[in-house]
């Protein structure tokens, strides 16, 4: 996205640069002459635009420099055209250190630009080490969860199977329990019938008697 914006911002001023170019190239030609062709051969030939830019340039400030010298060689009946010529060159120069200060300014944007960007960078890879390192201690958290959870379980087990084993151990004793009190019961009722059959031996005798 960032390379985006940097493509987009390189051909606006670019655009700007060739628009200023022919506003100049406008001023600098006097009325009545064809402006020199841009030649489709010359950028097909590897010409880049800077250096058309820079070649343009040149022309236009030897142009304003004869313009200055055939000024200051005209007569004075002739001043009023002078004036003009004068005029036209400190407008030509005026244009050029427009440019130059454009090209400056330029220059200026780009490296503002970067060090917007370096920075944006920056400040983005900082937030994702950021998040990386809150991923990796969440990650430990939740692996240190799950074992507590695990150990939670086993426990939970073994709780519920030791439960499960005094219920049993619990009815166990109930069932002997009862058995005891049956056991007294039938201990009582032997004793008894020990008692009634010794009762009855005694009589026995008595009458065989």
């Amino acid at each position: 996205f960032v390379l985006l914006l940097l493509l987009q911002e390189v051909s606006w001023r670019s655009r700007i640069a060739n628009l200023q170019k022919s506003d100049l190239l406008g001023l600098t030609q006097p009325a009545g002459t064809s402006r020199p062709p841009t030649s489709s051969q010359e950028t097909s030939g590897g010409e880049s635009e800077s250096d058309r830019i820079a070649r343009e340039r040149r022309r236009t400030r030897r142009r304003a420099q004869r313009a200055g010298e055939s000024d200051d060689n005209e007569p004075s009946g002739e001043e009023g055209f002078g004036g003009s010529g004068h005029s036209s060159t400190r407008s030509d120069v005026s244009c050029n250190d427009c440019i130059d200060r454009g090209g400056g300014s330029e220059t200026n944007d780009y490296k503002k630009l970067f060090e917007v960007v370096s920075r944006e960078n920056g400040q983005l890879q900082s937030q994702l080490e950021g998040i990386q390192r809150t991923i990796s201690q969440t990650r430990l958290d939740l692996d240190k969860a799950t074992q507590r959870q695990e150990r939670f379980s086993d426990c939970s087990a073994m709780l519920e199977m030791e439960k499960k084993e005094r219920w049993m151990l619990e009815r166990r004793v109930a069932e002997l329990e009862a058995e005891l009190k049956v056991l007294g019961d039938l201990r009582a009722d032997n004793q008894r019938l020990k008692d009634e059959n010794g009762a009855l031996i005694r009589v026995i005798s008595k009458l065989s008697k």
